[in-house]
């Protein structure tokens, strides 16, 4: 499913191609609506939409997909209202009883320069947005019923160029006071917090008299003047409950409270900051959207703050496929489904008690979504109340209704800036939800939210709620000790006793643990939890405790420096009755897997093979740069006459050297003691003193202490490998991630780094294999994915991967095929200067066909070897379904398995 950032970016091209049109309705709006679907990433005709196959009394309805959306298409320039008419009648006619189908829920009208989005079984007065084809990329979560699947549009206007610009000044204000270090950054983040609160009050009408423009008018003018006095004076009245010192241009000031302004240490700013808080202040506060602010400003005021204004928020069509599912639609359903006003009256105080926790919160953007979400279900519920008056005869309700309380969101991060700007983004979003759906608590004194706090979320304990939502931090368990520390990972095994994973998935398994019977949890993770290792401690967790997915996207990209890849995961625990509608990735599905597949496909979860043990390994990790050395180093360490240095200074592959050099050969030198005691290795003193001066007081730093004490030695020098290699001349490595799995030959003499894999073989045939199509195909299967690479790890793929028991002729036929393609991929790469990702690349499109008939080869005689047909030789799927099928035989004893015995590995005689 594509992301809010993905579907952006085509609307924006969209927009470029279709701005100059002026030709005729007929000619080109065919072309229009499919570039519209495609830009959400849905296929018009494959989902049941439909041009010009219904017909009413009104005429031909221009698109018509049953049930979700009618479109009526005009020639530019024609006003949107003559179409009125057309409107009223194709909808009132779209609905057919006897098939089951409902009338459609949207209908727009559009003459490809405007449109207007109706919603008319909802809201049949007024259009839910009139928008142009130039606001289009900025309002493009309001076209989300254009996905495939059940994602609810959002028509509240985002103003993300202006809200950018509003966080630019914010930025421009702090980085300037952090960098000449003005006060401790506490004092600083908590001053730009109160001042940008400030700004957006004096635009909302809740401070009279604009008290801090005049404050910064008042400094800027007298040079004499202490900022720090004004601002603390101004900080000070609004955290004060009695009248004094309300005078002059701060007689309209309120007490604000809310926490907000407790302390007051405002730091000294310089004219230039004055003069860029100055066009903070003259910037319109009220065409600022709370969610991307508050991401845009934690990245400035973050810990780890970037040098320039942070880039990547979440897209609200991204937040709203979790809270959609987790919220909307439920409470939707339930509206709908009231028969009368005393019935909703009483759904009311349900609705306005229910309450939403984001155990990871960030800057708060998906509680204030929840909670605006929420104001919008109890603003539906009231007209639901009146209607269901008018249509009934029965009373309605006396007496003031209830609302949402801004209390109804709870958040926890483990940064303290964070939920200083989450409160501060609830608090502004609670103003301006007020303009959309009526009164709720009064905005000023500001609502106290203790609810929203700083702890570490995975140690403390959760409130009692009724829905979890959130974006759980992504940080690979590779990375979890150097950033938390031997400690924390104790812990974390004590605590949840699945070892160490991503950091992601104990948050699903603690979610699951924390909802009550009925209860909903929707939550974002890497999409590592639906592969491999991390989906056993994930979600076959929620699914073994109770937890039924619901919704659920596989995988898209996700906002971020780190091109992460997402899973979207929403369930419900132990429902009270049977679920029966599944979303997956867009598609209505029977149900929905822990793999996040479809029920019914294979359900089989692949197994280690123990043959296959102590073959495969991730190469070493040297914890340390100064280990590597460009040639001249090395040449001059070899140079030296009191050791062999050749014996410690070693070719280094990494990864990139397979996949783009055309000798797939070593591009740099590593100093690699092996597993030598300190004392044999000052045998080779210069190669120590320099990994004694940059390496050691780096290691010296660790929170490991085997890395600390044993800094001479690789931090993961991989002894088992070591020990497989040892008696081979020569032996295979793979890149462990890329758009392809690149193998090639090196020699004993080189060492291996951890951004290849090692292959503990050193005989054609086994090269054969894994230059195969079977193999390739397995790895994508197994594999987890990196963006849109593959990441092959060892246990996943290798020690899964059920080898075929040829005969002899069979073996000896896939080595000669091996042995002839590797000598023709060489001679090629070096004839062509190209490494092989371009070699393949140029193959795919049609070049070196000679290369493609001896793969065609190799996959025929490895499919032969497995006593399959040359037709499956090639085909991926096919390939993997067998493998499954294999590797369930193995496990499960119908199949004796002995594959790899002796040191050439390969078949039984």
């Amino acid at each position: 499913m594509r992301s809010g950032a993905e579907i952006e970016a085509d609307l924006r091209a969209f927009v470029k191609r279709w701005e100059a049109y002026a030709g005729s309705e007929k000619a080109e709006a065919q072309t229009f609506l499919n570039e519209l679907f495609a830009a959400y990433g849905t296929d018009r005709l494959a989902a049941g939409a439909l041009f010009e196959d219904f017909k009413s009394s009104a005429g031909f309805m221009d698109l018509h997909w049953p049930g979700q959306l009618i479109v009526e298409m005009k020639k530019p320039g024609v006003a949107l209202a003559k179409a009125d008419d057309q409107r009223i009648r194709y909808w009132q006619e779209s609905s057919d009883a006897k098939e089951g189908i409902p009338a459609a829920r949207f209908v727009v009208l559009c003459n490809f320069h405007e449109f207007e989005i109706w919603e008319p079984g909802r809201f049949p007065k007024e259009p839910r947005l009139r928008l142009t084809l130039r606001e289009l990329p900025d309002r493009a979560e309001a076209f989300m019923f254009l996905v495939a699947g059940d994602v609810d549009p959002v028509f509240t206007e985002q103003r993300r160029e202006l809200t950018a610009e509003a966080a630019e000044h914010v930025a421009k204000l702090y980085t300037s006071l952090a960098d000449r270090g003005a006060a401790p950054v506490t004092d600083i983040q908590r001053f730009t917090m109160q001042v940008v609160w400030c700004m957006f009050a004096e635009d909302l009408g809740l401070l009279d008299g604009l008290p801090l423009s005049h404050a910064v008018e008042v400094v800027l003018k007298d040079p004499e003047l202490n900022s720090t006095r004004e601002f603390d004076y101004l900080f000070g009245l609004l955290n004060k409950k009695s009248d004094s010192g309300r005078a002059g241009a701060y007689a309209g000031t309120r007490y604000v409270n809310g926490d907000l302004f407790a302390e007051v240490d405002s730091p000294m700013l310089t004219r230039d900051e004055l003069l860029h808080l100055k066009k903070a202040v003259e910037f319109d506060w009220r065409n600022v959207n709370p969610t991307i602010f508050g991401s845009l400003l934690e990245g400035v005021l973050g810990q780890e703050r970037r040098s320039a204004l942070g880039a990547h928020y979440t897209h609200e069509a991204d937040i709203m496929k979790i809270v959609t599912p987790t919220i909307v639609r439920p409470w939707r359903d339930r509206i709908a489904a009231t028969a009368s006003p005393a019935e909703a009256r009483a759904l009311l105080d349900e609705l306005c008690a229910f309450t939403v926790l984001d155990p990871a919160c960030g800057c708060g953007n998906f509680l204030y979504v929840a909670y605006r979400e929420l104001r919008a279900l109890e603003y539906e519920l009231k007209q639901r109340i009146f209607t269901l008056a008018e249509t009934t005869g029965a009373p309605a309700p006396s007496g003031p209704l209830p609302y949402v309380p801004l209390t109804a969101v709870h958040g926890i991060d483990i940064e303290h800036v964070a939920v200083m700007i989450a409160r501060v983004v609830l608090w502004m979003g609670h103003r301006q939800v007020m303009d959309l759906y009526g009164e709720a608590e009064a905005p000023l004194p500001l609502v106290s939210l203790p609810g929203v706090r700083a702890a570490d979320a995975l140690r403390a304990e959760w409130p009692q709620v009724d829905a979890i939502i959130g974006n759980p931090p992504f940080l690979g368990s590779q990375l979890l000790r150097e950033s938390l520390g031997d400690a924390y990972l104790t812990w974390l095994k004590k605590e949840f006793g699945v070892g160490i994973k991503d950091l992601c998935v104990y948050w699903f398994r603690k979610a699951n643990d924390a909802l009550a019977q009925g209860q909903r949890a929707g939550l974002v993770g890497t999409n590592s939890i639906s592969q491999n290792r991390a989906r056993g401690a994930s979600l076959e967790y929620v699914a073994a405790h109770g937890g039924v997915i619901t919704d659920a996207v596989s995988s898209q990209k996700w906002p971020g420096e780190a091109k992460v890849h997402v899973s979207i995961v929403n369930w419900i625990k132990e429902p009270a009755e049977a679920v029966t509608e599944f979303d997956l990735d867009g598609a209505r599905v029977a149900g929905i897997t822990p793999s996040l597949t479809a029920t019914g496909a294979d359900t089989w979860a692949p197994q280690a093979l123990a043959a296959n043990k102590g073959r495969c390994f991730q190469g070493p990790i040297p914890i340390g740069k100064g280990f590597v050395m460009d040639d001249a180093s090395a040449a001059a360490l070899q140079s030296r006459s009191e050791a062999v240095y050749a014996d410690i200074v070693r070719p280094y592959v990494i990864g990139d050297d397979v996949a783009n050099r055309s000798a797939q050969d070593p591009s740099r030198w590593i100093i690699d003691f092996g597993l030598r005691p300190l004392e044999e290795a000052a045998s080779y003193p210069a190669a120590l003193d320099i990994v004694r001066r940059l390496v050691k007081p780096d290691r010296e730093q660790s929170n490991r202490a085997v890395y600390r004490e044993r800094w001479w030695i690789f931090g993961e020098p991989r002894t088992a490998m070591r020990s497989a290699l040892s008696p081979l001349s020569r032996f295979i490595v793979g890149t462990a991630t890329g758009k392809r799995l690149a193998l090639a030959w090196q020699d004993a003499a080189v060492c291996p780094s951890n951004l290849v894999n090692v292959f503990a073989f050193d005989d054609d045939y086994s090269m054969g294999i894994l230059l195969s199509r079977a193999h390739d195909a397995w790895a994508w299967a197994q594999s987890s994915t990196l963006e849109t690479r593959l990441r092959y790890t060892p246990t996943s793929v290798f020690e899964t991967f059920p080898w075929p028991q040829p005969t002899k002729t069979q073996r000896e036929a896939i080595a000669e095929a091996s042995s002839a393609l590797y000598a023709r991929r060489s001679e090629l790469c070096i004839e062509h200067q190209l490494g092989l990702t371009k070699l393949y690349n140029l193959m795919d499109e049609g070049g070196f066909a000679d290369l493609k008939a001896l793969h065609k080869r190799l996959d025929e005689a490895v499919a032969a070897a497995y006593g399959w047909p040359k037709a499956v030789a090639q085909d991926g799927p096919e390939l993997v379904r067998r493998l499954r099928s294999l590797n369930r035989d193995i496990v499960e004893g119908r199949v004796a398995y002995e594959p790899l015995t002796g040191p050439q590995g390969g078949a039984r005689p």
